[in-house]
């Protein structure tokens, strides 16, 4: 009897996942072709926000879920487009505004409340007021993609579930991003200083390939856990590099047969190993995750850009890794030299 049940929960556990897996890869698969297909700006917001909310929520969302994200996502794209529009002419007055509102973001984050809503803001404050300064024909069709893009990854998600309902496989038991012993003002403030300066340096020299780079550097910091240890952060950072290589890979490949078709279904296998890595139950899921998302935003600014020479696409990927790089490196070492070591008692 004993025996029949441990079968009959491996069998359970092994549909969970199967469901799980072809959620995934479907849903970031047709998110991410039919923003194609629509050309929006950025075309893969909703395969992005797809890919991280069914890589990391290990339930089925509910309805008021996506009525929130919507709702977040339309009320901070544009606030920061009106930051942008009126404070444009005076931007260290634009800059600070929304130093402080990423501030607010990430303590909000950190506080223990909902994390989705937070990350969808701090995306809109640094997209917007850069594309704004850098590219202002772009400024007002960034904040409709972006909620086009929400709009559409809810839908995707609510529509898979119809169709594999059975929810994922318990995953492994993962340290939840935190202040940990620090106050969530500290981790607050580190978390701004890794991400203000790459916003920094694309308003300065004003730098046109900034979706991409930003983005990643975001996802990153947001889910960046400071008290995990050294070999995880290099994990997150070779993930985060991987993953816009393979990007490029699969849009070098894509030269072949440019067509939506083939980039679906080329997309669609590829995502099935990474659903498969994803919904394992292995501690490394949410690394994977990263590599995916890292994947699906240079795959995706690529084809936004049209063909180029591969030196272009290399530069690309490389400041992609390099933001990200950066981003986690600052976090390490700024919370190690800020955060109080415990005092070790002297005996006489």
């Amino acid at each position: 009897m004993t025996v029949t049940a441990a079968g009959a929960g491996t069998a359970a556990q092994d549909v969970a996942q199967l469901h799980a897996t072809l959620r995934f890869a479907t849903a970031v698969t047709v998110a991410f072709v039919l923003g194609e297909f629509a050309q929006w700006t950025p075309p893969f917001m909703a395969a992005v926000l797809v890919s991280a909310i069914l890589g990391n929520l290990p339930m089925r969302p509910p309805p008021k879920l996506g009525v929130v994200l919507v709702l977040t996502m339309t009320l901070a794209s544009g606030y920061a487009f009106l930051v942008s529009v009126f404070l444009r002419g005076v931007p260290w007055v634009m800059f600070g505004l929304v130093a402080l509102s990423m501030f607010l973001a990430f303590h909000f984050m950190l506080s223990g409340k909902p994390r989705l809503p937070a990350i969808l803001a701090l995306i809109c404050l640094g997209l917007v007021p850069v594309v704004t300064m850098v590219a202002p024909a772009y400024a007002g069709l960034l904040p409709r993609g972006l909620i086009l893009g929400t709009v559409l990854a809810m839908l995707m998600i609510f529509g898979s579930y119809l169709i594999w309902p059975t929810p994922p496989p318990k995953p492994a038991d993962q340290p939840t991003p935190g202040p940990g012993d620090a106050s969530a003002v500290l981790v607050a403030l580190l978390s701004v200083a890794a991400v203000l300066p790459v916003v920094l340096v694309y308003l300065l020299f004003g730098l046109i390939d900034v979706l991409p780079v930003l983005i990643g550097t975001i996802l990153l910091v947001s889910t960046f856990d400071v008290t995990a240890t050294r070999k995880q952060a290099v994990d997150r950072v070779l993930a985060n590099a991987l993953g816009g290589m393979l990007g490029m890979l699969i849009h070098t490949v894509l030269w072949t047969t440019p067509s939506l078709v083939f980039l679906g279904g080329m997309l669609f296998v590829v995502l099935l190993g990474f659903g498969q890595r994803i919904f394992s139950g292995s501690p490394s899921a949410p690394t994977v995750v990263i590599a995916c998302n890292a994947m699906l935003i240079i795959l995706g600014s690529s084809i936004l850009n049209g063909t180029g020479s591969l030196s272009l696409f290399v530069t690309r990927v490389f400041l992609f890794s390099l933001a990200g790089a950066f981003a986690v490196g600052i976090m390490t070492l700024l919370w190690h030299w800020f955060m109080p070591r415990p005092q070790t008692s002297r005996t006489n």
